[in-house]
């Protein structure tokens, strides 16, 4: 699991305001605020001017979206939210002792629209993604490596007192919006692949994964189902969603194994055999890696 590092919290003599601590920094095409939570608040109603890339930092959260369901928002988590939309915030954990903190990045519409217009004409051959846009509803996401590494650079320039960071945080603008649109897209990709292996030639690699979970996979597989030629299918990967399909058959077995945990109280060793791994530590050690807690951890926290 990839976590944003806490910044350093507010002194305590100049907090004036327990649910909405906030400082921030402003720029031409962005704004980088950093918000903090100081009591138990309930049904906090939140939303951004503009396209807003949100991080939890520390404590935990529960987000509900437009279509009411309840989501977990803990360090390690984003959430992709558009302009206007509002999302519906629980602190059932905050405290002036332990605050809850996270970072919002909202950036400028019009902006982000000539981005995405940009990365399309630049892309106008996709195998995946019929075009890349913002989506209507807000998304909750995972962190990867390349969102952690360009949130950290914007932070350090924002802070920073170099003449350029105006031209700096622009190119790094870019490089995020072309970031959470692969994240947001390998989400929404994974969500609506149908039975039909038909549908789409991702939603028949995610089928035929899911579908032979429990044995190993080849590239070749993937390959003869998508019916690319390799150069095709590894451009696909990396230019359209970001992440190689080696890492999407690992997030696809650990999701599995997440389920038999849970809800068929599978042990480890069975779990790890079930999903296709090689070996029982092989899976915790990914586990861990990908989840930041073994798999003991995950059911103990889970029951």
């Amino acid at each position: 699991m990839f976590k944003l590092k806490p910044l350093q919290l507010t002194p305590v003599h100049q907090v004036n305001s327990l649910v909405e601590q906030s400082r921030g920094y402003n720029f031409d095409m962005c704004e980088l605020n950093i918000y903090e939570t100081r009591k138990r608040v309930m049904d906090f109603p939140l939303s951004f001017k503009g396209f807003t890339i949100t991080s939890m930092l520390r404590g935990t959260k529960k987000v509900k979206f437009q279509d009411n369901k309840i989501r977990d928002y803990n360090p390690g988590n984003t959430i992709i939210a558009p302009s206007s939309e509002i999302l519906n915030i629980d602190f059932p954990e905050a405290s002036f002792k332990d605050p809850t903190q996270c970072s919002a990045l909202t950036l400028d519409n019009t902006f982000v629209n000539r981005q995405i217009e940009e990365f399309n004409e630049a892309i106008n051959d996709n195998a995946f993604i019929n075009g890349w846009q913002t989506l209507d509803n807000s998304i909750l996401l995972y962190n990867n490596e390349e969102l952690v590494n360009i949130h950290k650079k914007i932070s350090r320039i924002a802070h920073s007192t170099d003449p350029f960071k105006e031209i700096h945080i622009k190119m790094l603008l870019k490089e995020m919006i072309l970031c959470v649109m692969k994240m947001q897209y390998v989400s929404v990709l994974k969500e609506s692949a149908q039975q039909n292996t038909n549908n789409s030639p991702f939603s028949a690699i995610i089928y035929f994964i899911r579908q032979n979970i429990y044995r190993d996979i080849s590239i070749d597989d993937l390959l003869q189902v998508a019916d690319m030629s390799k150069s095709a299918f590894y451009r696909a990967f990396g230019a359209e969603l970001g992440l190689s399909p080696y890492q999407l058959i690992i997030e696809e077995r650990l999701k599995a194994a997440k389920k038999l945990l849970l809800e068929e109280q599978l042990s480890i060793k069975e779990t790890a055999y079930s999903t296709g791994f090689s070996s029982a530590n092989y899976f915790i050690r990914l586990f861990k890696k990908h989840e930041g807690m073994t798999p003991k951890q995950f059911v103990l926290n889970n029951h």
